[in-house]
């Protein structure tokens, strides 16, 4: 193992037992031990299920609207199931299924897995945006409540929000003026060592060719669409697993209403999400027990509670559908292990 690796699982390893920490400090461990004892977790089950199986099934079709300048017609269960393939190895070791994707995707459909590669950089960017799009619309709107509760957050909203137009207008500028935009990318990467900088120039331009499925408006369209539908799975997911606790469901509080005190709760697990620790753990406990406490009242047992439940049905939901479809495909451990170190040659 390289240093580099070393380095790597020792900050992750440490995030996660600090976010931890500060999750579950001063909480009555036994008072959550019988909220956690006495949940109904059927509402638990089907809110990860939307989230997990419908979110994996819209991923799955996003991709392939994705890739229809590589290939057309992709097979949507060769899709589906290198998606929670992926998912359920992000869970088990940080960012790694990204580079898995690809691989499998490529033995199964014969396709060049530095193009695939460029498609899954080209859908993070895609979810960053909506990420960042959907942030300041929910945090001014709850602008009074979040700041008493979290005074920082005006400063987050304001970074966000300048990071929102600037990496759109990038895309934009890149899109219709590649050439120009590959120009000023290398003026910034040239000052760096050589074979770090022609790596980078290698990076870009498989990212470029990502995006050309951007040019054409009908694919644009369809994947505004699937972005926009995969958000309310998630939202949906996010939203049942409320009842299995008694939050905001028992109070006096319009159905719409509980929608969008869910959606700032989202668009906050969100922020969890890009913390580089197995599936979260830590930080999805942490953000969940800052937000139900501080913005909406909930007990601290309850929130981590909710947090707990949620967090571990959802890695236990991929890990069983990641392993069905792994078994089923034959594949072999030494097999994704030389696909992860191709793929990340290839897009080098």
């Amino acid at each position: 193992m390289s240093s580099g690796r070393k380095l790597n699982i020792l900050i992750s390893t440490l995030l996660l037992a600090l976010f931890l920490y500060l999750a579950f400090r001063n909480v009555n461990l036994e008072e959550l031990g019988n909220i956690l004892k006495n949940t109904n977790y059927f509402y638990v089950f089907i809110g990860m299920f939307v989230g997990v199986v419908g979110g994996s099934v819209i991923r799955a079709y996003r991709w392939r609207v994705l890739l229809e300048p590589v290939k057309k017609d992709i097979p949507f269960k060769s899709l589906f199931a290198t998606t929670v393939i992926g998912y359920m190895v992000n869970n088990l070791i940080p960012r790694s299924g990204e580079v898995l994707r690809p691989f499998l995707l490529g033995k199964h459909e014969n396709i060049s897995r530095s193009a695939a590669f460029a498609t899954i950089i080209v859908e993070r960017i895609i979810d960053t945006v909506m990420f960042l799009i959907m942030f300041p619309i929910a945090l001014l709107y709850f602008h009074n409540r979040i700041t008493n509760a979290i005074p920082e957050i005006a400063t987050a909203v304001i970074i966000l929000s300048a990071l929102t137009l600037v990496l759109v207008g990038w895309i934009v500028f890149t899109i219709f003026k590649t050439e120009q935009s590959l120009k000023i990318f290398k003026i910034f990467t040239k000052i760096l060592p050589k074979k770090i900088h022609e790596k980078a120039d290698n990076i870009f331009i498989s990212l470029v060719s990502g995006f050309d499925v951007l040019k054409k408006p009908v694919l644009l369209f369809k994947i505004a669409g699937y972005s926009a539908l995969l958000w309310i799975a998630y939202l949906i997911s996010t939203f049942i697993p409320f009842y299995s606790f008694g939050i905001f469901v028992n109070d006096d509080m319009s159905f719409l209403k509980m929608i969008w005190d869910t959606n700032l709760l989202l668009v906050l697990i969100n922020v969890a999400m890009f913390v580089p620790v197995p599936a979260a753990t830590g930080p999805y406990h942490y953000v969940c027990k800052v937000a139900l406490v501080s913005i909406f009242a909930v007990s601290e047992s309850k929130a981590l509670g909710y947090a707990t439940a949620t967090h571990a049905m959802s890695f236990l939901i991929f890990l069983v559908l990641g392993l069905y479809y792994f078994i089923t495909s034959q594949y072999k451990l030494s097999e994704i292990k030389e696909g992860n170190a191709k793929t990340v040659g290839e897009s080098q």
